[in-house]
């Protein structure tokens, strides 16, 4: 090998790093992916609460309406 492969050689990470490396990225990836899911489902919840509350101030008004029309 000549000294300009080794010294190239020298800083390339082993194959065990590599692999290291790999697996701390797929669990870097995972964690987001579970922080992402976290998230949409608390998204989904409040849209649920907000949903619900439309329709409660919805038929508070339609009640409202009909008893000043039936005043």
């Amino acid at each position: 090998m000549t000294s300009e492969a080794g010294q190239i050689m020298q800083y390339m990470p082993s194959w065990s790093q590599s692999q290291a490396e790999v697996q701390r990225l797929r669990d870097q990836i995972a964690q987001m992916l579970a922080s992402t899911v976290e998230q949409i489902a608390e998204v989904e919840r409040k849209y649920e609460e907000l949903q619900q509350q439309l329709r409660a101030d919805a038929v508070e008004r339609e009640a409202e309406a009909a008893a000043m029309a039936a005043e």
